[in-house]
């Protein structure tokens, strides 16, 4: 994804929105961040994707276990930065299974939906 820019990241995005059916259920909108793009729910980050590739905001045991399974990274906006917690960067084939996404994204959204009360 090196050399993407913010316009190509947040395309990224909502090709991915849009291809798990999530429009309609809340709110999406996107801002820039740290050179990246986040996508949020009804005002909530769930969603990030830059140069380092995309990553989802999750329960912290849901991210541990996708990095244990080899299916993720630690997000890092930075090389030198530190760790952003309860976030996950999604391999290519975590990203490339439709299904998958669409449940990582369903339980992101809840994650987020869960925070707010």
């Amino acid at each position: 994804m090196a050399g993407m820019t913010k316009h190509a990241y947040q395309r990224q995005l909502e090709a991915l929105i849009t291809a798990t059916e999530i429009p309609g259920r809340c709110e999406i909108t996107y801002k820039s961040v740290f050179g990246a793009v986040a996508a949020y729910a009804d005002g909530e980050i769930f969603m990030t994707c830059g140069n380092f590739g995309l990553a989802l905001k999750l329960p912290g045991d849901v991210c541990a276990t996708l990095m244990a399974m080899g299916t993720g990274s630690p997000l890092k906006y930075f090389e030198k930065g530190h760790i952003k917690r309860n976030y996950v960067v999604l391999h290519d084939h975590a990203l490339n299974d439709r299904a998958r996404m669409k449940r990582l994204l369903d339980n992101s959204l809840a994650f987020i939906q869960d925070g707010r009360s």
